[in-house]
C-alpha cells in the first residue's frame, strides 16, 4: 500500500510546534506521539504505533493554555509514522487557543 499525502487546511495557520500528545483508540493502550505541526483544524504527528487512514481517535494536548482534548481522523500519511489528523467537532475555546498558538509561533526555519 502506497503512502497517502494530505494536508489538514492549506488555508489554515500552522506551526511547526513539537509537543507530547496522546493518541487513544476506542480498545487497546493510549498512544504516546509527538506533534511535528499544529493548527486549530488539526496536527501532523509522529507515532510509535501505525494508525489507519480513515480512522478516528481520541487526542490530548495537555501542555497549552488550556487542556485540548476531543476526537481526529486520519486523513494521511506522509512517510512512515508521521500522520496527517483532522479534528473533530473541537469545542470553540479550544480552537481558538490552537489558532492562537499557531499564529504566534516564531517562523519556520
Amino acid at each position: 500500500m502506497g503512502e497517502v499525502v494530505s494536508t489538514i487546511d492549506p488555508r489554515a495557520p500552522k506551526a511547526q510546534i513539537a509537543l507530547p500528545c496522546q493518541l487513544r483508540r476506542r480498545i487497546g493502550s493510549p498512544i504516546p506521539a509527538q506533534t511535528l505541526v499544529l493548527g486549530p483544524r488539526g496536527m501532523r504527528v509522529s507515532s510509535p504505533r501505525p494508525l489507519a487512514l480513515d480512522e478516528t481517535v481520541g487526542f490530548d494536548l495537555p501542555n497549552l493554555n488550556i487542556r485540548v482534548s476531543g476526537s481526529a481522523r486520519v486523513v494521511g500519511q506522509d512517510r512512515p509514522n508521521v500522520y496527517v489528523l483532522r479534528f473533530e467537532g473541537l469545542p470553540e475555546p479550544m480552537t481558538r487557543c490552537l489558532h492562537a498558538l499557531a499564529v504566534n509561533a516564531p517562523p519556520d526555519r
